[in-house]
């Protein structure tokens, strides 16, 4: 039973994550440093790239949204991860097309075993960033973890087309493809 819930789960995942019809505001700064990160010859020269894309993702525009998020980060680091979902709920509520509280929901889920939690923030934070490498990683390996190798390998790959030097994603996709395809490792 739990095991087809987690197939049913999988399923509606890759499906929400396919496409989303919440349409995401263009931003030609954001944009640029993705063309950045997809053009970049190594991971040296995409790593300041990738960590200009994450203080973008982590400025919501709103400082309210930001001492919000600030607040999540340091209940979750206090151990009390309740109080770190009230404070991403105040924060979506505030900024509702912002991504990055459900991506840290995702985590809090992911955290507490909660896959089903964790897949359902991703869809969310994939809904509003289609791009966000770091969600689409953290799906690969709630998959491989759910042993759903194949959409776990299709999740890293999916990372990897957006930032082709993504460790988390290259060492996803390394591990799964001979299990997936049968290659020699």
């Amino acid at each position: 039973m739990r095991r087809t819930f987690f197939a049913l789960c999988i399923a509606l995942a890759l499906a929400a994550c396919g496409g989303g019809d919440t349409a995401v505001r263009a931003d030609p700064q954001l944009d640029a440093l993705f063309t950045e990160l997809e053009s970049a010859p190594d991971a040296q020269t995409a790593q300041p790239i990738e960590d200009a894309i994450w203080a973008h993702w982590a400025n919501s525009g709103s400082p309210t949204v930001d001492v919000l998020l600030e607040r999540a980060a340091a209940a979750q680091e206090a151990g009390d991860p309740e109080l770190a979902a009230r404070y991403l709920d105040q924060a979506s509520d505030l900024a509702p097309e912002y991504a990055e509280p459900w991506n840290r929901r995702a985590n809090l889920a992911y955290r507490a075993d909660d896959y089903a939690g964790a897949i359902a923030a991703i869809q969310e934070t994939l809904r509003r960033e289609p791009r966000h490498f770091g969600a689409l990683a953290g799906l690969g390996m709630i998959y491989e973890e759910l042993g759903q190798n194949r959409a776990a390998l299709e999740a890293f790959r999916a990372a990897l087309a957006i930032h082709p030097h993504y460790e988390t994603a290259i060492q996803g996709v390394r591990r799964l493809e001979p299990l997936v395809e049968g290659r020699d490792a």
